[in-house]
């Protein structure tokens, strides 16, 4: 067996295991597990203090729901407290929530808001409550404002927390309104999370509702993404239990639409990276269940879509040296995409779901480790999509870009090194060529970036002339300049560019600032052509036309650029015009048609 397909075995393992494996096992040992549901009731003077916390920022549409919800909760008004704090709301939250909660005074239901006079975010929020309500309070129920819990949901909280081993407890989340995916969704991690809990270490639990025991709650650092999660999991890293009753329900009332839906997965994806970092102290032997649930369902859930991302590209770099394993197994998952982009398969159609799923996830990861997640964050309401084309097509392409970059920087490397060489011992100058570009451009700014080129020119060859276009003989240009200009191979440094995510492998060209605003005077609608769309390495206005010599040139270029543009609002014509740019790309090169 070679050295990839003992990779692609193994990543095939971490796929399985996490999605087949780990969910039997749990079912076959969670069999065994006694129930340790507390007391059938409780005297009223053994009841815990419970203070339920919740965060809002512009909820104006769910608060006054949500308190009445709370204030007909089967348990003695004076046994629990509300606190609700408003994070720099600018919306009618504060009016409507003061008003509800002095008509509920009347019923002896204690509400205490308390205020943020701008926007802290959620964690110091949090942290803020737990300040509050710690000291006097036996449990703290930690819910969204967005979500109904069931009428005796306090009662069961109090059974359960008679147990002192117990530490955590949620229950069954629901959504009011779902796809059909989101709903198998939910009940496949609800089944795994129902196992968990029968062997006393569910992971985390939904934000609707998490209930944890006062003295076990720690505070939150500032920019922690997934705060229930934590907060669960370090109230269990030292040994306590955590549980789901599946007699608790919690109704999500306000589902997502698919802006929110996706900045929602993309920070969950994150945030379950960030937790990986954070939580290692649950991965402790001793913790038992907890340490083994912990690495099979949340550790491997954070690193999926980085295993997703190195499997398929295993199998990338399995075809190309043409091993029977990998190119099988590439088959396959064309097939299998094909049977689920046709609805042809019900199994297919849940697994592509599930590695969309995971393509927000990636995401969510490379603006965590861009740093993106550092500063606090609200609930969002609505996200206004800037970029031209479909969410779909935008996921689809960045993954591309990075399995393709990569892949090609493996397979080009030695002749990459090769021209590196030849540049070195023939001309007088650096190796790699930077210049400044312009990036993608949005409403509110363009993104500037250096981009990278095997240098084709003599040093300082605009030193008297200024910036200006390269001509068809120009006599700046290398004689190794000139045959690396024609098979493209100066441009293969910028590969770096797509992985750092300044460039794509295919789109509008990048141009000079030198130019631009010549351009754009010029041209109209000239800055329009990177309207959320990063520039590539070739494109359709490449291959069609060539390189630029003057404004002209670029006239003409402009029409194939909006045709690319137009292309990405439609998943099959944006796939169909990309492939069909990939190949004349490689007819470019083979035949020497650069300049």
């Amino acid at each position: 067996m070679s050295l990839i397909e003992f990779v692609i075995f193994f990543l095939l393992f971490l796929i399985v295991y996490h999605h087949v494996i780990y969910p039997k096992l749990l079912t076959w040992f969670s069999k065994k597990a006694v129930n340790e549901m507390g007391e059938a009731s409780l005297e009223k003077e053994a009841l815990p203090r419970i203070a339920i916390l919740m965060c809002a920022y512009n909820e104006e549409a769910t608060i006054s729901e949500k308190l009445h919800n709370l204030s007909i909760l089967k348990y003695p008004n004076e046994k629990f407290t509300i606190h609700l704090l408003l994070d720099g709301c600018t919306d009618k939250t504060e009016q409507i929530a003061t008003q509800t909660a002095k008509s509920l005074l009347q019923q002896n239901v204690r509400i205490e808001i308390h205020q943020n006079p701008e926007n802290l975010g959620k964690c110091k929020s949090i942290n803020k409550l737990i300040e509050i309500a710690k000291a006097t309070n036996d449990v703290l129920v930690f819910s969204d404002v967005s979500a109904l819990l069931s009428i005796d949901a306090l009662e069961r909280l109090a059974l359960h927390f008679k147990n002192d081993s117990i530490h955590v407890v949620s229950g069954k989340y629901h959504m009011l309104e779902s796809t059909k995916e989101q709903a198998e969704y939910w009940a496949y991690q609800t089944a795994i999370k129902q196992s968990e809990s029968k062997l006393g270490a569910m992971i985390g639990g939904p934000g609707a509702m998490l209930a944890l025991r006062s003295s076990k709650v720690e505070t939150l650092e500032a920019d922690t993404i997934n705060d229930d999660f934590i907060l669960a999991m370090r109230a269990i890293s030292k040994g306590g239990k955590a549980i789901l009753d599946d007699e608790i329900n919690l109704i999500e009332i306000s589902p997502d639409d698919a802006s929110v839906d996706f900045a929602r997965r993309k920070r969950i994806g994150a945030g379950n990276f960030q937790q990986i970092l954070r939580l290692k102290e649950c991965m402790k032997p001793t913790l038992g269940w907890t340490a083994f649930n912990f690495i099979s369902h949340k550790v491997l859930r954070g690193l999926m879509p980085l295993v997703l991302i190195a499997f398929y590209g295993s199998l990338i770099i399995g075809v190309a040296f043409l091993s029977p394993i990998a190119t099988t197994f590439a088959l396959g998952l064309v097939l299998a995409h094909s049977l689920a982009i046709l609805k042809v398969s019900e199994l297919c159609l849940k697994a592509h779901y599930l590695i969309k799923s995971y393509l927000f996830s990636f995401l969510g990861i490379s603006s965590y480790l861009r740093g993106e997640y550092g500063n606090h964050w609200k609930r969002v309401e609505k996200q206004n999509n800037n970029r031209s084309g479909s969410l779909a097509v935008h996921i689809v392409k960045r993954l591309i870009d990075l399995v393709g970059a990569t892949t090609l920087l493996l397979l080009l490397s030695p002749i990459m090194m090769l021209s590196a060489l030849v540049i070195k011992f023939t001309s007088k100058g650096p190796i790699i060529f930077k210049q400044l570009r312009v990036g993608e451009y949005n409403e509110d700014y363009a993104t500037l970036f250096y981009v990278y080129k095997f240098r084709s020119m003599v040093t300082n060859a605009e030193k008297l002339t200024g910036a200006v276009w390269a001509t068809k003989n120009d006599p700046r240009i290398t004689p190794v300049g000139r045959f690396i200009r024609k098979t493209r191979i100066d441009e293969l440094p910028q590969l770096f560019n797509v992985i750092k995510g300044d460039m794509s492998l295919i789109g509008p060209r990048p141009e000079r600032p030198d130019f631009y605003t010549k351009l754009e005077n010029e041209i109209p609608f000239f800055t329009q052509r990177t309207f959320g769309l990063k520039p590539g390495i070739s494109g359709l206005a490449q291959v069609m036309n060539g390189y630029d010599e003057d404004i002209e040139g670029v006239r003409r270029k402009i029409a194939w650029d909006y045709a690319y543009a137009l292309s990405m609002s439609n998943f099959s014509s944006w796939i169909s015009m990309e492939i069909n740019v990939f190949f004349k790309t490689i007819m470019v090169v083979v035949t020497g048609k650069g300049q």
